[in-house]
C-alpha cells in the first residue's frame, strides 16, 4: 500500500516537472520567435529608412544638378546672349546707315533668333528651378506651368485648388508635389494624345490629394507593372512619394482616358528659413 501511494507521488511529480520543462520549453520558443520577429522588424525599419535616405539624396542630387545647370544657363549662356544682343544692336545701326536692304534683312533675322534663344534660355531656366514655387507657393507655381502649356498649344488644363487660400507646406512638400504635377501632365501630353487635363488638389488636417485626369487613350497600370515597363516617370513620382510616405494609384476609366490619384500625409512645416529653391545670389544680366 504504501510502495502505491509513493509510486503515485513519483507519477504526479514527475508529470509536473515535465509539464514544467515544457511550459518553459514553449515560452522560450515563444520568446525566442518574439526576439526574433523584433529583431527583423527593427531591420526591416532600418532598411526602410537607409533606402529612404538612398531615394532622399539621390533627389536631393539632382534638384541640385538642376540648380548648377540653370545657374550655368542664366550666368553663362545669359550674359554671352545679352552681349551679343548688344553687338547686334550696335551693328543694325550700322546696316541702317551703310548697308542694304538684303543686308538689313539678315540683321533683322539674326536679331529674331537671338531674341528667340534668350526667351528659350528663361523658359529652360524656369523648368529647372521653380523659382515661382519659393516666391508665392504651390498654387501660383502650378498655375504658371499650366498658363504655359495652354500657350500655343490645343489643349485645355484645368487647375482647381481647395481651399482656394491654400497653405504652405515644407519647401520639400510642396517641391515634391510640383514635381509630380508636372510628370503626370507631361506624360499626358507626351503618350496619351489628349485634349483635356484636370488637375485637383485639395487638403485638410491629415492628407494633402492631387487627382490628374485626362481624356487621352489612357493605359494600363497592371499590365505595364507586369511587364516591367513602368518608365521612367512613374518610377520617379513613386520614389518621390516613397520619401514623403506618400501613395499612388492608377486607374482606367472604360470610357477612355486615366487617372491618377495621389495622397500624402500634411508635414509640419520647419520653423527654420528653408534654403532657397533658385540658384541665383544675385541677377548680374537681366535677359
Amino acid at each position: 500500500m504504501q510502495n502505491s501511494e509513493e509510486l503515485k507521488w513519483a507519477l504526479l511529480i514527475a508529470s509536473m516537472a515535465m509539464l514544467m520543462m515544457a511550459f518553459c520549453m514553449i515560452s522560450f520558443v515563444m520568446y525566442y520567435q518574439k526576439r526574433r520577429f523584433e529583431e527583423e522588424k527593427r531591420i526591416n525599419e532600418i532598411e526602410k529608412n537607409y533606402n529612404r535616405l538612398l531615394l532622399d539624396t539621390a533627389l536631393n542630387s539632382e534638384e541640385t544638378e538642376r540648380r548648377r545647370i540653370a545657374q550655368d544657363l542664366h550666368d553663362d549662356i545669359g550674359t554671352m546672349l545679352s552681349l551679343t544682343k548688344l553687338s547686334l544692336n550696335q551693328l543694325s545701326k550700322m546696316v541702317e546707315n551703310y548697308g542694304n536692304e538684303k543686308d538689313d534683312q539678315i540683321m533683322r533675322k539674326s536679331q529674331s533668333l537671338v531674341e528667340e534663344t534668350i526667351l528659350h534660355v528663361r523658359r529652360i531656366t524656369r523648368d529647372l528651378v521653380p523659382t515661382t514655387l519659393e516666391r508665392f507657393g504651390l498654387l501660383e507655381a502650378v498655375g504658371e506651368f499650366v498658363h504655359k502649356l495652354e500657350e500655343g498649344n490645343k489643349l485645355a488644363i484645368s487647375f482647381h485648388a481647395s481651399p482656394e487660400e491654400f497653405p504652405r507646406q515644407g519647401q520639400k512638400l510642396e517641391l515634391t508635389i510640383y514635381r509630380i504635377i508636372q510628370e503626370l501632365v507631361n506624360n499626358a501630353i507626351k503618350h496619351a494624345s489628349c485634349s483635356r487635363i484636370d488637375i485637383n488638389l485639395e487638403i485638410n488636417d491629415v492628407l494633402i490629394d492631387l487627382r490628374v485626369i485626362d481624356n487621352g487613350v489612357g493605359f494600363d497600370p497592371d499590365k505595364i507593372k507586369e511587364s516591367n515597363l513602368a518608365g521612367l516617370g512613374l518610377l520617379g513620382i513613386e520614389s518621390r512619394l516613397a520619401i514623403v510616405n506618400g501613395t499612388v494609384q492608377y486607374e482606367k476609366p472604360e470610357k477612355g482616358g486615366s487617372r491618377a490619384f495621389v495622397q500624402i500625409p500634411v508635414m509640419p512645416v520647419s520653423d527654420s528659413k528653408p534654403e532657397p529653391l533658385h540658384p541665383f545670389r544675385r541677377e548680374r544680366v537681366n535677359i
